[in-house]
């Protein structure tokens, strides 16, 4: 498809959202159980939440990083479908909190149980469905020439979502972190 210079834009929408998928499983998942022998010497050193919001912030700035050069090699090998760029970087900023969110918090919880990885398949999925259907659908939309007012609702909807995975994240760490 990148050589012959022709892809929809559903398969490119598409591909591009399975790709930040991906990576945000592959990187951010990762980050509490690639750390286990530190995890002592944190509990002694810093707070849980002083060390759940570096997480957060390493792990959303990870994912943008990614997410950005994973747009800039979709727009040289498949075409550049975007015609709002704003719009479209607002949404992925927003899916990209959502998705590094969402595992971070999975991540800390999976890191105490003993099967971390079918943890991190039981509670990630359900948590990150409205994340990743709201960023597919709203980049969909913004693909076929929408405009702020019409996908509006569904952003503040992301933002929302992306809130409450954040609080529940700030609300359950302490938690995982002292037992």
């Amino acid at each position: 498809m990148a050589f012959e210079g022709f892809v929809s834009v559903q398969v490119w929408n598409a591909l591009f959202w399975i790709i930040l998928l991906f990576t945000s499983i592959n990187g951010i998942s990762k980050s509490f159980i690639q750390e286990e022998r530190r995890t002592h010497y944190y509990f002694f050193l810093s707070k849980p939440f002083e060390i759940i919001f570096a997480k957060l912030i390493y792990s959303f700035l990870y994912l943008m990083s990614i997410g950005f050069i994973a747009l800039l090699v979709y727009v040289i090998l498949l075409g550049n479908p975007i015609i709002n760029y704003p719009l479209f970087i607002l949404n992925l900023l927003l899916g990209c909190l959502g998705l590094s969110s969402a595992f971070t918090m999975v991540s800390s919880i999976a890191f105490r149980s003993s099967n971390r990885s079918i943890m991190m398949a039981v509670l990630g999925f359900p948590v990150i469905i409205p994340v990743l259907v709201l960023s597919i659908n709203n980049s969909f939309k913004i693909l076929d020439s929408y405009v702020f007012e019409q996908i509006q609702g569904n952003l503040i909807t992301l933002f929302s979502v992306d809130v409450i995975i954040i609080a529940l994240t700030f609300v359950l760490f302490p938690f995982t972190w002292k037992s």
